[in-house]
């Protein structure tokens, strides 16, 4: 028995040993789309061929490449469970953000042993830029904060009610993201733009009577968020803390980023001093500080080492030119009598500022101050460049306004006190 046991295991090894190797890899035969065929980002392109091999096809895989050969576009995976497979399958360039250019469709075959890749270049036109809504939050009753998108159509919808007290907001249209923090109750919260689905929070946890969150602000997909208790924190679309500076000492107010650097507002904790400092965005060391007189309200970019702060020290307002490489302050032009509410970039050389009671328009050359929009409480502005646009959260109400001529074109009224204003694109 025992020899028959042997005898029936050597002649299997025989037959296993004997088997051979799979040499053959899947053909694949694409008739769509054609090579250095044109398509537009977000359309659905036709892939059509046929699919074969000598053994079953395990799977069977629709990518797309850049340059870099870095897929860039949700991946279709098929599983045929055939040796041929009539392909013909829709494919959907889903990202947004693609920018026009020379692109591969990737068609990639397996049957466990083997791997086909078949390439089609193909080019892309990136998709218009466009204004989907203006963003507003209020706070309708204590504790409370409703969250509203105001349309191209002027037509307005929720997108989603808050419990806790209000700080800042912030959107990101390269995230389609909504962000808002609260103070000392409410929590951070992101909320996406696509379902008005609530993404992922981050609770307050204040000190006794202090604040939490202090200031929110967006660039380029990435939230950089100050806590009043001293540290400042980055995090990436999922709410993944990517990046975090402790300050020691001092409570971190306003925030802002330009270039590879963060601005912190700063005050010395027990006293009245404050102090911008910036920060080098991938390292987080500090790079330099400096004395800030006023309390920020505002930061605009003039150019890549000048940047316009607009603050309130007392009752009266202020405009001061900082230069990053001389890392110190000029006032290039003084504001009329009241507190600042507001300030945004028009271009490299024209600014809109909001005072208490009017906008005025401020141009670095020729260096001039004039009224832009008498009567107008900007408590938030925001230029429209596609438009031509300037938005502003007059109190209670949203205007819109023609920049060249400063003409009323449109007002979507609030329930109660607007307490932010975003513009978002669908890209």
């Amino acid at each position: 028995m025992k020899k028959l046991l042997l005898l029936f295991l050597s002649f299997s090894l025989v037959l296993f040993s004997c088997k051979k190797k799979d040499e053959v890899s899947p053909y694949i035969q694409i008739t769509s789309p054609n090579e250095y065929s044109n398509h537009n980002v977000l359309d659905t392109i036709a892939v059509v061929g046929m699919v074969s091999d000598n053994e079953q096809l395990e799977y069977i895989k629709l990518s797309l490449l850049n340059e870099n050969n870095i897929t860039v576009a949700s991946v279709v995976t098929l599983f045929p469970e055939t040796n041929e497979y009539e392909l013909n399958r829709e494919f959907i360039i889903d990202n947004i953000l693609l920018e026009s250019g020379e692109y591969n469709l990737l068609v990639t075959a397996s049957d466990g042993e083997n791997e086909t890749r078949r390439y089609i270049e193909i080019t892309l036109n990136e998709a218009v830029r466009e204004l989907t809504g203006i963003l507003i939050a209020e706070t309708p009753a204590a504790n409370s904060v409703e969250l509203r998108k105001i349309k191209p159509d002027l037509s307005a919808e929720q997108i989603a009610f808050a419990a806790g007290d209000f700080s800042s907001a912030a959107a990101s249209s390269k995230n389609q993201v909504y962000y808002i923090a609260g103070s000392e109750t409410g929590s951070l919260r992101a909320f996406s733009m696509l379902n008005n689905s609530e993404l992922w929070s981050v609770q307050a946890n204040p000190l006794a009577g202090a604040p939490y969150f202090s200031d929110i602000t967006e660039d380029d997909g990435l939230l950089y968020v100050s806590f009043f208790d001293g540290m400042l924190k980055v995090f990436d679309k999922s709410g993944t803390v990517k990046q975090q500076i402790d300050v020691s000492g001092y409570n971190c107010l306003k925030i802002y980023k330009q270039g590879n650097l963060i601005f912190s507002e700063q005050q010395q904790i027990g006293a009245s001093s404050r102090r911008l400092v910036l920060y080098d965005a991938l390292s987080a060391e500090e790079v330099q500080y400096v004395p800030l007189d006023m309390e920020a309200v505002a930061f605009c970019k003039r150019n890549d080492d000048n940047v316009f702060v607009f603050g309130n020290s007392g009752n009266q307002g202020y405009m001061k030119n900082y230069v990053i490489s001389d890392n110190g302050f000029w006032e290039p032009h003084p504001l009329e009598t009241g507190n600042v509410l507001s300030a945004v970039r028009i271009d490299d050389n024209t600014f809109l500022i909001g005072q208490e009671g009017t906008v005025y328009k401020y141009t670095y050359n020729p260096n001039s101050l004039v009224t832009y929009l008498p009567s107008v409480t900007a408590s938030f502005i925001s230029y429209e460049l596609l438009s031509n646009r300037v938005v502003i959260a007059d109190v209670n109400a949203v205007e819109i306004y023609n920049y060249n001529n400063g003409v009323l074109v449109g007002t979507v009224s609030a329930a109660s006190a607007i307490k932010s204003l975003s513009l978002l694109y669908n890209k």
